[in-house]
Protein backbone atom coordinates (compact mmCIF):
# COMPACT_ATOMS: atom_id res chain seq x y z
CA UNK A 1 0.00 0.00 0.00
CA UNK A 2 1.47 3.75 -0.95
CA UNK A 3 1.80 6.01 1.90
CA UNK A 4 -0.15 8.58 0.55
CA UNK A 5 -3.07 5.61 0.95
CA UNK A 6 -1.99 4.90 4.27
CA UNK A 7 -2.21 8.33 5.22
CA UNK A 8 -5.83 8.54 3.97
CA UNK A 9 -6.95 5.85 6.26
CA UNK A 10 -5.63 7.34 9.15
CA UNK A 11 -6.73 10.66 8.31
CA UNK A 12 -10.17 8.86 7.87
CA UNK A 13 -10.26 6.82 10.68
CA UNK A 14 -9.89 10.12 12.60
CA UNK A 15 -12.82 12.20 11.44
CA UNK A 16 -15.03 9.29 12.07
CA UNK A 17 -13.64 8.97 15.64
CA UNK A 18 -14.32 12.99 15.98
CA UNK A 19 -17.78 12.99 13.94
CA UNK A 20 -19.47 10.51 16.56
CA UNK A 21 -19.50 12.90 19.56
CA UNK A 22 -20.30 15.43 17.47
CA UNK A 23 -23.05 13.76 16.10
CA UNK A 24 -24.27 12.84 19.38
CA UNK A 25 -24.25 16.33 20.75
CA UNK A 26 -26.02 17.42 17.87
CA UNK A 27 -29.05 15.16 19.04
CA UNK A 28 -29.11 16.46 22.66
CA UNK A 29 -29.15 19.34 21.49
CA UNK A 30 -31.93 18.65 19.01
CA UNK A 31 -34.32 16.71 21.39
CA UNK A 32 -33.96 19.28 24.20
CA UNK A 33 -35.26 22.27 21.88
CA UNK A 34 -38.25 19.34 20.97
CA UNK A 35 -38.50 19.16 24.55
CA UNK A 36 -38.45 23.15 24.66
CA UNK A 37 -40.92 23.22 22.48
CA UNK A 38 -43.00 21.10 23.90
CA UNK A 39 -42.83 22.71 27.37
CA UNK A 40 -43.89 25.71 25.52
CA UNK A 41 -46.70 24.38 23.43
CA UNK A 42 -48.35 23.26 26.60
CA UNK A 43 -47.75 26.73 28.23
CA UNK A 44 -49.35 28.41 25.69
CA UNK A 45 -53.11 28.16 26.35
CA UNK A 46 -52.42 28.77 29.84
CA UNK A 47 -51.04 31.93 29.58
CA UNK A 48 -53.68 33.29 26.85
CA UNK A 49 -55.94 32.52 29.26
CA UNK A 50 -54.53 34.09 32.02
CA UNK A 51 -53.61 37.44 29.91
CA UNK A 52 -57.69 37.24 29.03
CA UNK A 53 -58.45 37.32 32.52
CA UNK A 54 -56.08 39.84 33.62
CA UNK A 55 -57.56 42.09 30.59
CA UNK A 56 -61.20 41.52 31.92
CA UNK A 57 -60.10 42.21 35.67
CA UNK A 58 -58.71 46.03 33.94
CA UNK A 59 -61.72 46.38 32.04
CA UNK A 60 -63.73 45.74 35.13
CA UNK A 61 -61.98 48.21 37.47
CA UNK A 62 -61.81 50.58 34.83
CA UNK A 63 -65.54 50.43 34.15
CA UNK A 64 -66.13 50.48 37.98
CA UNK A 65 -63.88 53.67 38.42
CA UNK A 66 -66.07 55.69 35.65
CA UNK A 67 -68.98 55.01 37.51
CA UNK A 68 -67.57 56.31 40.59
CA UNK A 69 -67.48 59.58 38.86
CA UNK A 70 -70.53 59.00 36.58
CA UNK A 71 -72.70 61.99 39.05
CA UNK A 72 -70.75 64.46 37.63
CA UNK A 73 -71.60 64.13 33.92
CA UNK A 74 -75.54 63.27 34.16
CA UNK A 75 -77.29 66.00 32.20
CA UNK A 76 -80.69 65.23 33.84
CA UNK A 77 -81.37 64.04 37.73
CA UNK A 78 -84.05 63.02 40.18
CA UNK A 79 -84.06 63.09 43.49
CA UNK A 80 -85.96 60.02 44.63
CA UNK A 81 -84.54 59.72 48.36
CA UNK A 82 -82.97 62.82 50.25
CA UNK A 83 -81.40 62.45 54.05
CA UNK A 84 -83.52 59.79 55.02
CA UNK A 85 -82.60 57.78 58.35
CA UNK A 86 -82.14 54.30 58.24
CA UNK A 87 -81.56 52.22 61.15
CA UNK A 88 -79.46 48.91 61.83
CA UNK A 89 -81.27 46.05 60.30
CA UNK A 90 -84.21 48.12 59.12
CA UNK A 91 -84.87 49.34 55.37
CA UNK A 92 -86.53 51.42 53.53
CA UNK A 93 -88.23 50.71 49.90
CA UNK A 94 -89.61 52.20 46.81
CA UNK A 95 -90.50 51.67 43.36
CA UNK A 96 -90.18 52.83 40.11
CA UNK A 97 -92.72 52.58 37.57
CA UNK A 98 -91.02 51.79 33.63
CA UNK A 99 -92.72 55.14 32.48
CA UNK A 100 -90.27 57.26 34.30
CA UNK A 101 -87.13 55.70 32.69
CA UNK A 102 -84.94 56.01 30.10
CA UNK A 103 -83.27 53.14 27.70
CA UNK A 104 -80.66 53.29 30.18
CA UNK A 105 -80.51 54.57 33.69
CA UNK A 106 -78.17 54.79 37.09
CA UNK A 107 -79.28 54.56 40.46
CA UNK A 108 -76.76 56.69 42.84
CA UNK A 109 -77.03 55.90 46.55
CA UNK A 110 -75.10 57.89 48.89
CA UNK A 111 -74.81 57.22 52.47
CA UNK A 112 -73.88 59.49 55.37
CA UNK A 113 -71.61 58.46 57.62
CA UNK A 114 -69.31 56.67 54.62
CA UNK A 115 -68.36 54.25 56.61
CA UNK A 116 -71.82 52.92 56.99
CA UNK A 117 -73.08 49.89 55.15
CA UNK A 118 -75.97 49.26 52.85
CA UNK A 119 -77.41 46.93 51.01
CA UNK A 120 -79.39 47.20 47.94
CA UNK A 121 -81.77 45.02 46.65
CA UNK A 122 -84.36 44.90 43.52
CA UNK A 123 -86.46 43.75 41.25
CA UNK A 124 -87.35 44.00 37.57
CA UNK A 125 -91.24 43.49 36.07
CA UNK A 126 -89.37 40.39 34.18
CA UNK A 127 -88.76 38.65 37.78
CA UNK A 128 -85.31 39.47 37.65
CA UNK A 129 -83.63 39.97 41.07
CA UNK A 130 -80.33 42.56 41.61
CA UNK A 131 -77.96 43.34 44.82
CA UNK A 132 -75.30 44.92 45.27
CA UNK A 133 -73.64 46.22 48.31
CA UNK A 134 -71.89 50.05 49.21
CA UNK A 135 -68.41 51.05 49.38
CA UNK A 136 -67.09 53.85 50.86
CA UNK A 137 -70.82 55.28 51.14
CA UNK A 138 -71.20 55.04 47.58
CA UNK A 139 -73.40 52.50 45.56
CA UNK A 140 -74.95 52.56 41.87
CA UNK A 141 -76.39 50.11 39.91
CA UNK A 142 -77.74 50.17 36.13
CA UNK A 143 -81.50 49.92 35.10
CA UNK A 144 -82.31 49.26 31.34
CA UNK A 145 -86.18 50.12 30.75
CA UNK A 146 -88.33 47.24 30.49
CA UNK A 147 -90.22 47.07 27.18
CA UNK A 148 -92.54 44.89 28.64
CA UNK A 149 -93.34 47.90 31.48
CA UNK A 150 -94.38 47.29 35.05
CA UNK A 151 -92.75 47.98 38.20
CA UNK A 152 -89.49 48.03 39.72
CA UNK A 153 -89.07 47.32 43.62
CA UNK A 154 -86.12 48.96 45.26
CA UNK A 155 -85.43 47.44 48.65
CA UNK A 156 -81.97 49.44 50.61
CA UNK A 157 -81.05 47.99 53.90
CA UNK A 158 -78.87 49.54 56.64
CA UNK A 159 -76.33 46.05 57.29
CA UNK A 160 -74.39 47.91 59.42
CA UNK A 161 -73.98 48.79 63.23
CA UNK A 162 -75.13 52.38 62.82
CA UNK A 163 -77.75 54.65 61.75
CA UNK A 164 -77.20 55.80 58.04
CA UNK A 165 -78.70 58.61 55.57
CA UNK A 166 -79.24 58.23 52.26
CA UNK A 167 -79.40 60.54 49.24
CA UNK A 168 -80.61 58.43 46.26
CA UNK A 169 -81.08 60.33 42.82
CA UNK A 170 -81.32 58.57 39.66
CA UNK A 171 -80.53 59.98 35.74
CA UNK A 172 -80.24 58.45 32.25
CA UNK A 173 -76.58 56.66 32.29
CA UNK A 174 -74.61 58.90 30.20
CA UNK A 175 -72.26 56.18 29.00
CA UNK A 176 -74.41 53.40 27.72
CA UNK A 177 -77.11 56.02 26.21
CA UNK A 178 -74.00 57.88 24.25
CA UNK A 179 -75.21 60.91 25.65
CA UNK A 180 -72.29 62.30 27.06
CA UNK A 181 -70.81 65.75 26.91
CA UNK A 182 -68.12 65.97 24.52
CA UNK A 183 -66.74 67.90 26.78
CA UNK A 184 -65.56 65.70 28.92
CA UNK A 185 -63.27 63.90 26.63
CA UNK A 186 -61.86 60.39 27.49
CA UNK A 187 -64.13 59.67 29.95
CA UNK A 188 -67.28 59.41 27.60
CA UNK A 189 -65.21 56.51 25.97
CA UNK A 190 -63.94 54.49 28.95
CA UNK A 191 -66.79 53.08 29.71
CA UNK A 192 -67.13 51.01 26.31
CA UNK A 193 -63.62 50.83 26.13
CA UNK A 194 -63.52 48.40 29.33
CA UNK A 195 -66.06 46.63 28.04
CA UNK A 196 -64.38 45.68 24.89
CA UNK A 197 -61.65 45.18 26.87
CA UNK A 198 -64.16 42.24 28.96
CA UNK A 199 -65.26 41.16 25.95
CA UNK A 200 -61.64 40.24 24.52
CA UNK A 201 -60.49 38.93 27.66
CA UNK A 202 -63.22 36.57 28.24
CA UNK A 203 -62.89 35.07 24.33
CA UNK A 204 -59.22 35.28 25.21
CA UNK A 205 -59.71 33.36 28.12
CA UNK A 206 -61.74 30.94 26.60
CA UNK A 207 -59.57 30.27 23.47
CA UNK A 208 -56.36 29.66 25.82
CA UNK A 209 -58.54 27.05 27.83
CA UNK A 210 -59.36 25.47 24.92
CA UNK A 211 -56.03 25.59 23.36
CA UNK A 212 -54.71 24.71 26.81
CA UNK A 213 -56.93 21.29 26.90
CA UNK A 214 -56.08 20.32 22.81
CA UNK A 215 -52.44 20.90 23.71
CA UNK A 216 -52.45 18.49 27.07
CA UNK A 217 -54.53 15.76 24.93
CA UNK A 218 -52.10 15.78 22.43
CA UNK A 219 -48.75 15.49 24.74
CA UNK A 220 -50.44 12.84 26.86
CA UNK A 221 -51.03 10.62 23.10
CA UNK A 222 -47.29 11.82 22.53
CA UNK A 223 -45.75 10.26 25.80
CA UNK A 224 -47.99 6.68 24.70
CA UNK A 225 -46.38 6.56 21.82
Amino acid sequence: MHNYEITDLINSANNGKQSTPCYCKFLIRYFTSLMHLAKLSLARGPVIAAIGLIVVVIGANLFDLSYQSVESVLKTKSSIIANKEILPNQFTNFTIHSEQLKEHNVIIIHTTPSSGLVHLEGMEPNGMTFEKESKDGFLYHIIQRSNQGGLYTIKISDTGSQPVKIDVIMGEDPFLSKNCEASYGIQCNVVQVSMGMVAIGMIAFIVGTLIGMSDFKKEKKRQKK
